[in-house]
């Protein structure tokens, strides 16, 4: 039965060698690990509230961005619009003018149909002159005034006028 009766030295040596390891520890070890515990718990509360920081300012980043996302597309927008409008007035004013240009050349082709009938009709005249002076001289049988003939012949033709037919 040694093992029930407790050795008083063992347990009064184990007791003395406990309690100076506790003053031991509490002198040298518990004051620098407390404040190792303490700078490391602190350091890590600096790095949490860096990253909330962080985390803050990355959204309001992210918020300026889709802000200015947002301006830069109604902005493209805007300038496309613009665009097309600035198209839709050059194709406008290309087709007025070709338009315009389309009536002129109308005009002038007019002008030139309606100037070459009177060169005709004067050629026509002429010729008409020429033949009736022809004519006469066959019926008469003689030359008469080539200027009196002439004379005679527009008389006539004038007495006409233009759009009727001389009667033969």
């Amino acid at each position: 039965m040694e093992f029930v009766t407790p050795n008083l030295t063992n347990l009064l040596t184990t007791a003395v060698g406990f309690i100076l390891f506790v003053w031991v520890l509490a002198k040298f070890a518990w004051g620098p690990i407390l404040t190792l515990l303490d700078q490391r718990r602190d350091a890590i509360q600096g790095d949490y509230a860096a990253a909330e920081k962080n985390l803050e300012e990355a959204e309001q980043l992210r918020g300026e961005f889709e802000s200015k996302l947002h301006d830069i597309k109604v902005i493209e927008r805007e300038k496309v619009q613009e665009a097309v409008k600035r198209g839709e007035g050059l194709a406008a004013s290309i087709v007025a003018k070709a338009n315009e240009d389309a009536v002129q050349k109308v005009a002038k082709a007019e002008e030139d149909i309606e100037l070459e009938t009177q060169q005709a009709q004067l050629v026509l005249r002429d010729s008409v002159v020429a033949m009736a002076i022809g004519a006469a001289e066959k019926v008469i049988g003689e030359r008469l005034d080539d200027q009196l003939h002439r004379r005679l012949i527009q008389e006539y033709i004038d007495s006409i006028g233009p759009g009727s037919a001389p009667h033969a």
